[in-house]
């Protein structure tokens, strides 16, 4: 029987199986086929990258996936291959919501074949290798996976009873942590146009790029309705592009100090608090938004779920801006700043006690860990709380506020070491505060007096 020359859909033993037609090569200049991939390379920038070795070295299981790859660079590994009947089975359900899945299934290989060389593109690997019917059936079944998965988790109704992705929270933990790794990334215009092309469910009222948002709502930190009206998400390189840019703090533009190693001399919180400084949890739009302002250090509250996949989140953002290189490191900065304010338990205390860290754990040492393993051998040319840091570093309190907040300080130390109670705490007070302002009565009554004679 002779094969039908367009690509077509076909069930077997549960799968669908692709099949794809090679284009007739045509012959080429040589130099034609080298500028052709030199403009090609200039038409379309690179955005996803090995994690550089530096970070790697630092936390291997932090920079590949456990569960399933996504895109070329993990693929075909063998810790990973069970997933791929999961993504047959996505693809599967993804056709057949209405009766032209052999239509949807040709216009979608027809849509990336035209998007090819952009999608190869966006790789820092080479990968000619990868034969072109191979890896568009590779980028569909993902793009398919990811698109399918965000459906289900948003639509109930969509899901089988069959489906142990969604059924086991430990297994979806390790899905959602897979989907956010710099080299386990597809291009997001590649589910932007699989998603225009299938046919969606009539609960599903929502974009991709929606459909993302509410899938790492918890990864995210940040009211993603107001996030969506703020930012173009459909512009996204990818998905871990698109959680970076829903870190990026509320002003993107610092003021530019004189001396750049001014604000590098981070103290740490307790001793901040020691200088006279406050240091309180603030409301903000993102975590990243930390500023100084009337004597106040305030940092927006960080809610920690689970230390190892908030590790993984801000590890993989932070390879991610070194690789796009010039860009403010935000997320770097970010980091760095709170390895600097949480150098030791004491630290780790302070900011629980003033709820600036939200979730509780015994061992503390884990907290200040997590900061300071994700700054190891980073380098960082651009610190965005720079100009903030110089603010504080020049702050000075008035003599009168250094001395009461002194005071205040030695009365609770007092209160934790002799055991003295509220009341007795509240009548110091009374009396040291009733005894400054008999000092300041007395003193301006001799400066009057003095001034009369």
């Amino acid at each position: 029987m002779e094969e039908d020359s367009h690509p077509e859909g076909r069930e077997s033993k549960g799968h669908i199986t692709l099949e794809i037609t090679q284009l007739e090569p045509t012959q080429e200049n040589p130099i034609t086929l080298y500028l052709r991939k030199e403009l090609e390379d200039i038409s379309f920038p690179c955005c996803i990258f090995h994690v550089p070795t530096k970070f790697r070295s630092q936390k291997e299981d932090a920079c590949e996936p456990t569960l399933v790859s996504i895109g070329p660079m993990h693929h075909g590994k063998h810790h990973l291959q069970h997933m791929e009947n999961h993504k047959w089975k996505y693809l599967h359900s993804l056709l057949n919501r209405n009766l032209t899945s052999d239509t949807t299934l040709e216009s979608c290989i027809q849509a990336l074949k035209v998007l090819e060389p952009k999608i190869r593109a966006c790789y820092e690997e080479d990968l000619s290798h990868i034969p072109s019917d191979k890896f568009i059936t590779m980028i569909l079944l993902d793009g398919a996976f990811i698109i399918e998965l965000f459906l289900r988790c948003y639509v109930r109704g969509l899901r089988t009873r069959d489906d142990t992705l969604l059924k086991s929270r430990e297994k979806f933990h390790s899905l959602a942590n897979d989907l956010i790794l710099l080299e386990n990334q597809i291009p997001f215009f590649v589910l932007r146009r699989i998603f225009s092309l299938i046919p969606l469910p009539k609960q599903c009222d929502k974009s991709i790029s929606e459909l993302s948002l509410k899938f790492f709502k918890k990864m995210i930190l940040r009211d993603i309705h107001v996030l969506h009206e703020k930012y173009n998400f459909d512009g996204s390189n990818h998905l871990l592009d698109l959680i970076w840019k829903c870190y990026l703090p509320t002003f993107h533009k610092v003021p530019l100090v004189s001396d750049s190693s001014l604000g590098r001399n981070i103290k740490s919180a307790s001793k901040v608090q020691e200088s006279g400084i406050k240091v309180r949890s603030a409301d903000a739009e993102s975590i990243l938004d930390v500023i100084f302002v009337e004597g106040k250090l305030l940092i927006p509250s960080l809610r920690i779920h689970d230390h190892k996949h908030m590790e993984t989140v801000l590890r993989n953002m932070i390879a991610l801006e070194h690789c796009y290189g010039e860009k403010m490191k935000y997320v770097t900065s970010y980091a760095y700043l709170m390895r600097s304010l949480l150098h030791s338990e004491k630290d780790v205390r302070l900011f629980y006690r003033h709820r600036i860290l939200l979730d509780f754990v015994k061992n503390k040492k884990e907290v200040v860990n997590l900061f300071k393993n994700l700054c190891e051998d980073v380098d960082l040319d651009k610190f965005y709380y720079e100009g903030m840091w110089e603010e504080l570093s020049k702050y000075k309190r008035t003599m009168w506020e250094f001395w009461f907040y002194k005071l205040k300080r030695k009365s609770r130390l007092i209160i934790r070491e002799k055991g003295m109670c509220q009341t007795t705490l509240v009548l110091l007070f009374a009396v040291f505060i009733l005894l400054g302002a008999l000092a300041v009565i007395l003193f301006l009554f001799l400066r009057h007096e003095r001034h009369e004679s």
